[in-house]
Parts: C-alpha cells; structure tokens; sequence
C-alpha cells in the first residue's frame, strides 16, 4: 500500500465532524478514534474498521464526528471505490447494505 494514500491524526484531532458533507469512508490502519455525537463519545474504533462509509451510502451529511484518540493512520476510501465494490455485489446484497446503513 503507497504511504502516499495514508493519513495521519495526532490525539484530539478531526478526522471529520458531524454534519459535514461525506465524500469518503476511511479504513483505521493504526490507532484508535472515538465517534462523538453532539459532542459527547459515544463508541470507539480499532484497528482495521471501516467508518464514515454511511455518508457515501446514504448520500447523507456525517450523523457523529471521528476523533484520534492517540496516533493515527487511516487509509480514504473515495465514492467511487465504494459504488464500484457495491455494483460488484449481488443486488440483493446491494440493497441490504443501503438499507442497514
């Protein structure tokens, strides 16, 4: 994987905030991020979890706010990756997926 994709965070900084537009989902290679809504922590997220991916599904603007919680490195993962790896599914499974997110 090219370094150049990774992004880093540092403790107490923003990957994204609530309400903003979705244009990506991310893939937590290292670190741990809490996801905040209204301000308060409301989950946490490991290691190798995908998160922000509702957005892109959804078409919606972000429902929490992502936080490192200590160093962190994500690797993006656009809206067009995302469409591509749901037309690849079955439509049923397509479906689903919209429907549970």
């Amino acid at each position: 994987m090219k370094d150049e994709l990774k992004q880093r965070f540092l403790p107490d900084e923003y990957i994204f905030n609530q309400g903003e537009k979705g244009d990506k989902a991310y893939l937590l290679l290292d670190g741990r991020v809490a996801i905040e809504v209204n301000g308060k922590k409301v989950a946490e997220i490991s290691e190798m979890e995908i998160f922000g991916e509702m957005s892109l599904i959804l078409k919606k603007p972000r429902s929490a706010s992502i936080k490192a919680l200590k160093p962190s490195i994500v690797l993006p993962i656009d809206q067009k990756i995302l469409e591509d790896l749901l037309k690849s599914c079955p439509p049923v499974l397509s479906s689903l997926i919209k429907q549970l997110a």
